[in-house]
């Protein structure tokens, strides 16, 4: 069984990995505020921290200058 992620942690996670918590919200369909409420609960339930460690990596797209 996974480490319990301190709020730190999760949102370090998530933003490791390119999120953003605006992004997450609507990957996840729910609002900003909730994923905030999320990231700063340290009771959250595991199953959001097992979530945030499946997300996959946002590739950022390079820009193309002509």
């Amino acid at each position: 069984m996974a480490d319990r992620m301190t709020p730190e942690q999760f949102k370090s996670e998530y933003r490791r990995k390119g999120w953003t918590g605006l992004a997450l919200a609507e990957r996840w369909s729910l609002s900003p505020a909730w994923i905030s409420k999320l990231g700063n609960d340290p009771d959250r339930e595991a199953h959001w921290d097992d979530a945030v460690r499946g997300l996959p990596t946002v590739k950022k797209l390079k820009s193309s200058s002509k």
